[in-house]
């Protein structure tokens, strides 16, 4: 064997050993909240938005795995250079770094030059029996409409009957210290400012209009007042982008405060560590039922609405209940939470507004529901329901098969 001969078989060799080493190692680890720029694209892996797909919450890619990333209506920015692409494709090197257009860096490099366009597309699909129309909320991503989450929303009465959306195993990871972003009406709301119709003195106003001079004051305060309820909770989505698509007007209903910060905060954080801990995702239709009504200064109880055409016709309507009917396909079992949307009743009163009976009280809370704990000193009561007697009440979900209860 030649001295050249030798120098070029090590050589190869050489190189062979590099390339097996680097294989074994090239695997891309990311972190939701030291790789993802706060400012962050949508990221399209496998025809879906990306979602963490490793028990710590974190993102793994193989070698030369690939992901879409777009700014929709923006512009991606590189290394702060902004480019005049909308959308590119970002490749695995190692570790937390990628190549993209010809470029090696760090995925927390990669940003928009602003935050990226959601937008709502309305759907052929009717719901609530017929009477209103179904609409998707998401991103447009070259040719194609990625949909977050999906609403009946009624245009006429301004009222998002319920919202559909998904919870995985892994909804407890999320990107974290992003600034929160203000709601936005988009084109489904016509001429009704909802910023404004959310405002301590147009609710004021509103429920004095109802209810008589001064009610207003006597309802609301610093502390109770009617905020805007999330549907479909933020921090069930993982990334800024995703995050962002749920401050969507069409994503609400007006909500007492001490109950949304008590009982439906916990209910919402709790969902996210049952389905983590049973390890199937669920489908959960969220949504409010019926009418919350107060007494005016007669004595009489009267509707609440927060708005009022130019017509006097009243729109925003203020909800009895809320409530999360949380469906896991796989094992076909359902159950339903709700919550009563007022600090403002006896309970006499209570009581009379519970219209099944309540599963998460008494033995069965002990023995299924101890993943679920009330916050007890909101002011708000909430029970429990099995899907039958729920769907007796609410009569217009999407019909489900139905075998057992979800705990």
């Amino acid at each position: 064997m030649s001295a050249e001969f030798r120098r070029v078989f090590s050589a190869i060799a050489l190189l062979i050993i590099i390339n097996l080493l680097s294989t074994c190692a090239s695997e891309c680890i990311l972190s939701l909240n030291k790789d993802f720029n706060s400012i962050g694209p949508v990221f399209i892996r496998n025809g879906q938005f990306l979602e963490t797909n490793s028990k710590k919450g974190d993102i793994t890619f193989n070698r030369s795995d690939t992901v879409l990333i777009s700014c929709p209506k923006r512009k991606i920015v590189l290394a702060n250079q902004t480019s005049s692409y909308e959308t590119l494709e970002a490749h695995c090197i190692i570790n937390n770094t990628f190549r993209v257009d010809r470029q090696i860096l760090s995925f927390k490099d990669i940003r928009c030059n602003s935050h990226p366009w959601f937008t709502t597309q309305e759907k052929r699909e009717t719901c609530y029996n017929g009477r209103t129309q179904m609409y998707q909320v998401g991103y447009q991503v070259r040719s194609k409409f990625y949909p977050i989450y999906e609403a009946c929303f009624d245009k006429n009465l301004v009222r998002t009957h319920f919202v559909q959306h998904r919870i995985t195993p892994n909804s407890v990871f999320r990107q974290n210290g992003l600034k929160r972003p203000q709601f936005t009406e988009g084109t489904l709301f016509g001429k009704i400012r909802m910023n404004e119709v959310y405002k301590m003195n147009s609710q004021i106003q509103a429920l004095d209009s109802i209810l008589g001079p001064k009610m207003g004051d006597h309802y609301l305060s610093k502390i109770q007042f009617l905020s805007r309820g999330h549907l479909a909770a933020n921090a069930d989505y993982a990334t800024s982008a995703l995050i962002r698509a749920t401050f969507h007007y069409v994503n609400t209903a007006p909500q007492w405060m001490r109950g949304n910060a008590g009982d439906w905060a916990a209910l919402e954080e709790a969902l996210r560590r049952r389905v983590h801990e049973l390890g199937t995702p669920v489908i959960v239709y969220t949504g409010n039922h019926g009418m919350m009504t107060l007494p005016d200064k007669g004595g009489r109880m009267r509707d609440i609405f927060l708005h009022a055409d130019l017509n006097n016709n009243f729109n925003v309507p203020v909800p009895m209940y809320f409530y999360k009917l949380v469906y896991d396909p796989s094992q076909k079992r359902a159950s339903v939470f709700l919550t009563i949307n007022s600090s403002f009743y006896n309970d006499s009163m209570t009581n009379s507004l519970v219209f099944c009976d309540n599963i998460c009280d008494k033995d069965d809370y002990y023995n299924n529901f101890k993943w679920l704990r009330w916050r007890s000193n909101d002011g708000t009561f909430s029970f429990c329901c099995d899907y039958d007697q729920f769907v007796r009440e609410v009569d217009y979900l999407p019909k489900l098969d139905v075998r057992g209860r979800f705990y």
